[in-house]
């Protein structure tokens, strides 16, 4: 046989018995540049786009922030926003400079509703710096098997001197292992809450993962979203027992892309 019709062939073959690939390959109906879904028991990788492609994490970073947060500190410990956390960007609380919350508060505002202040904050409260604190972060992720990811900051924002980066594939490792922590599966899975400082002020969190509200007990996760690293998300299927985590990087159209990689995902955990 020649080796151009064996070839073709082979392409057929994978076309009719691998539909998977065959998805991949036309790609129209995920819009994000890279993404992985993953059986959260055995790590298997169930499905991916460009596995191993460097892009920015945006707020998905928090989701590190807040595994070495849990892992290095007190969830009662306060904490004093300083001059530099308060003046921080949004997305944020709007936390008031020189007022103290305890870390859980932080830790709500920090998942709940992407808050930069929270994450600078919590990033000096363990490491004194956020800058010592990204060290902290990348030890962690090295530890995890996360190769191909660098932060250099707590909040996920661009920063102009220092590139930080992650994969899906890593960003999946790092939700799978995050999920193991019993506060944190339940932070992020809190439609809304209320903190309260050391200054009286109310704050409320509203979670902007949308799907808590519009389709209840579906998929908890970690939004981000920056000019450069487009929509991001890490997630996975809603319940005590869950079954996949995924991860999108660079998505044009992410609730979307959530919803058909949950569902498709579970689909094939499911035929394992």
């Amino acid at each position: 046989m020649r080796p151009i019709k064996i070839f073709f062939t082979l392409f057929v073959f994978l076309l009719l018995f691998n539909p998977a690939w065959a998805k991949q390959t036309k790609g129209s109906w995920i819009t994000a540049k890279s993404f992985v879904v993953m059986d959260i028991d055995d790590g298997r990788v169930l499905y991916c786009r460009r596995p191993y492609l460097k892009l920015a994490p945006a707020s998905t970073t928090k989701v590190m922030t807040a595994m070495v947060v849990l892992e290095n500190s007190r969830l009662d410990k306060p904490v004093t926003i300083s001059k530099k956390a308060a003046a921080i960007e949004p997305s944020k609380a709007y936390l008031t400079e020189g007022a103290t919350y305890t870390t859980y508060e932080l830790l709500q505002a920090l998942l709940i509703s992407s808050a930069n202040d929270a994450a600078v904050a919590l990033a000096e409260s363990i490491a004194g710096s956020e800058e010592n604190f990204a060290r902290l972060m990348n030890k962690k992720a090295k530890a995890l098997g996360m190769r191909y990811t660098h932060f250099v900051n707590a909040s996920g924002l661009p920063d102009k001197k220092r590139r930080q980066y992650s994969t899906a594939y890593d960003l999946a490792l790092l939700m799978r292992y995050a999920l193991r922590n019993k506060i944190f599966d339940r932070i992020i899975s809190t439609k809304s809450a209320v903190i309260s400082g050391s200054d009286g002020k109310r704050i409320y969190l509203t979670n902007h993962n949308k799907l808590l509200k519009t389709q209840p007990k579906f998929i908890v996760g970690k939004t981000g979203y920056t000019l450069e690293a487009k929509h991001c998300f890490l997630g996975a299927d809603y319940g005590v027992r869950k079954n996949i985590v995924f991860s999108i990087l660079y998505s044009r159209n992410p609730w979307q892309d959530i919803k058909r990689l949950a569902v498709y995902g579970l689909r094939l955990e499911k035929k394992k």
